[in-house]
C-alpha cells in the first residue's frame, strides 16, 4: 500500500507558535462573565421564589391574609416574652377527714376518706369556708347514701368525685349563685 504525502502544507513544526498574551485575559473574563450569569440567576430564582410563597400565603389564609392592603406596611411580629406568664397559683379548700357508715345489706361498712376541694377564684374560696358546716353536711348525706362496691373501682371514684362537685357547687341559701369547685382531689380513702 502506497501512502500519499500532501507536500503544500508545511510541517507541524514550521508553523508559528501564537503568542499567548490574548488568552491571559480572555480566560478571566469568561470566567467573570459566567459567575456574573449565575449570581444574577440565583437572584432571580430567591426572587421569584419568594414573591410566589408571598401570594400562596395571603391567598391560603396564611399569616398576612387580613393584613392591610398592598402598599402598606407589613405587619412586624415581636418575639415573645423571655419569660412565660405567670401562672396563679391553685387554690384549694381542705377538709378534715370524714369517717361514715355506708350501706351494705351484709354488714355494716365504714368509709374513710379525706377531701381537698380545687377553686377557681378566692370569692369561692371564702364562700365555702363561711359555709363549711353546710358543705360538710352535703358531702355526708352523699357518702352515707353510696354503697362499698359503689366506691371499690377507679370509675367508682371518679362518679363520686363528679357528685361531690355538683353538690357542693349548688348555691347555698340565701346566694343568688354558686361557687365554683374545679376538682376534688382525694387525700385519703378507705373502705372497711
Amino acid at each position: 500500500m502506497a501512502t500519499f504525502k500532501n507536500t503544500s502544507m508545511p510541517a507541524r513544526s514550521t508553523l508559528p507558535m501564537r503568542s499567548g498574551g490574548g488568552s491571559r485575559i480572555l480566560r478571566p473574563l469568561i470566567a467573570l462573565l459566567a459567575l456574573l450569569i449565575v449570581a444574577g440567576a440565583s437572584v432571580a430564582t430567591t426572587w421569584m421564589i419568594t414573591t410566589r410563597m408571598q401570594r400562596g400565603e395571603s391567598a391560603a389564609g396564611g399569616p398576612q391574609a387580613g393584613a392591610a392592603p398592598q402598599g402598606a406596611q407589613p405587619v412586624t411580629y415581636t418575639a415573645p416574652p423571655a419569660t412565660p406568664p405567670a401562672v396563679p397559683a391553685p387554690i384549694f379548700v381542705p377538709l378534715e377527714p370524714f369517717t361514715v357508715t355506708v350501706q351494705d345489706p351484709e354488714s355494716e361498712r365504714i368509709l374513710h376518706v379525706g377531701l381537698t376541694l380545687r377553686v377557681s377564684d378566692q370569692q369561692s374560696r371564702e364562700r365555702l369556708e363561711k359555709y363549711m358546716p353546710e358543705v360538710r353536711s352535703r358531702i355526708v348525706m352523699l357518702l352515707t347514701s353510696l354503697q362499698p362496691k359503689d366506691l371499690q373501682s377507679a370509675e367508682g371514684k371518679v362518679n363520686l368525685a363528679s357528685a361531690i362537685t355538683a353538690s357542693v357547687n349548688r348555691p347555698f341559701a340565701p346566694l343568688p349563685d354558686g361557687q365554683y369547685v374545679t376538682d376534688v382531689l382525694f387525700t385519703a380513702f378507705v373502705v372497711q
